[in-house]
């Protein structure tokens, strides 16, 4: 007799077999990015208008705007100030005797039009700064001790330094990353990647043209320790701009990871409901599996069975 060809296969046993695969596959994927989501809080803003901004601050000099949305009303003003997360991130945690055991790391991206003013990525205390302050969100030009760490390229500067905005207390706390575009350059966006390792105590910071993927090497790399720069255990992050207005049509695409840690310096715990559905991935993963081999099994008895007779 004639071997039963490919073609021959019911439709319902490849559908079959094919619905139990791509369910084995979905269930792996699952457990595998379940723990991984446990670790680390992340945010991403594709563009700030006024219905992203509702889950945004802004911090003037003079007020705190709750939601940052309200600056889209007619006729608003743009002062300098803060876009900022309304939640706290982790920066530190302490261990014996109030000292640092642990800190986070982070990774943080975004764009930024080549003809925009500059426009820093900023990480504050968890307080906002003082209104009213005398020395203005800039602080002092004279507060920040040693060289600031810097570098240039073809498409934008980059500036390492710290918070001033806290002066005259706390005149050098926290992490200001500036990023000014060459407004000489191609036209187009600037691509930003700003990196920390808090295990070893490294900031890179990368540029590129917008679209392309991120350089091999920094543009700019610098010793680092958050905790040790006068930061609280957590902190308020976002952008600061001489008008929050910059930061409205400059930065795109924004996109922010960091590490969670719990009250013992650690890194939290997987919850519960990421191991229940760790768990069920698994079972359901079993499930599938059987199903697939039971489909085999039905598949060849099929063909067995539509095979001619002698």
């Amino acid at each position: 007799a004639d071997k039963l060809q490919p073609a021959n296969i019911p439709k319902e046993t490849i559908g079959c077999k094919m619905a139990a695969l791509a369910l084995v596959l979905l269930c792996a994927a699952t457990i595998m990015v379940a723990p991984a989501a446990a670790d680390v809080e992340s945010h991403s803003f594709p563009v700030f208008n006024a219905t992203t901004t509702e889950s945004l601050w802004v911090a003037t000099n003079t007020s705190i705007i709750m939601p940052a949305a309200l600056l889209f009303g007619p006729g608003q003003s743009f002062p300098e100030g803060f876009l900022l997360l309304p939640k706290r991130v982790d920066v530190w945690r302490a261990g014996a005797g109030g000292l640092p055991t642990r800190e986070a790391s982070f990774n943080t991206s975004f764009t930024v039009e080549s003809s925009a003013p500059p426009v820093s990525f900023v990480v504050l205390l968890d307080r906002f700064p003082t209104l009213n302050n005398p020395l203005g969100l800039r602080g002092s030009n004279d507060s920040t001790t040693g060289a600031v760490p810097n570098a240039t390229d073809g498409l934008a500067a980059v500036e390492i330094g710290t918070v001033r905005s806290y002066a005259p207390e706390s005149p050098n706390v926290g992490l200001n990353v500036t990023i000014t575009p060459n407004g000489t350059a191609a036209p187009g966006r600037r691509a930003v990647w700003v990196e920390y390792n808090a295990v070893a105590h490294l900031l890179r910071v990368y540029v590129a043209a917008g679209g392309e993927p991120r350089p091999a090497r920094a543009l700019l790399d610098a010793r680092l320790s958050l905790a040790g720069q006068g930061t609280t255990q957590t902190a308020f992050v976002g952008f600061f701009a001489t008008r929050v207005r910059d930061v409205f049509l400059g930065v795109r695409d924004w996109d922010l990871t960091v590490d969670r840690l719990d009250t013992d310096g650690k890194k939290k715990g997987t919850p519960w409901w990421v191991i229940l559905i760790a768990v069920l991935g698994s079972v359901a993963a079993t499930a599938a599996i059987v199903s697939l081999v039971v489909c085999s099994s039905v598949s060849r008895r099929r063909a067995r069975d539509m095979e001619p007779k002698q």
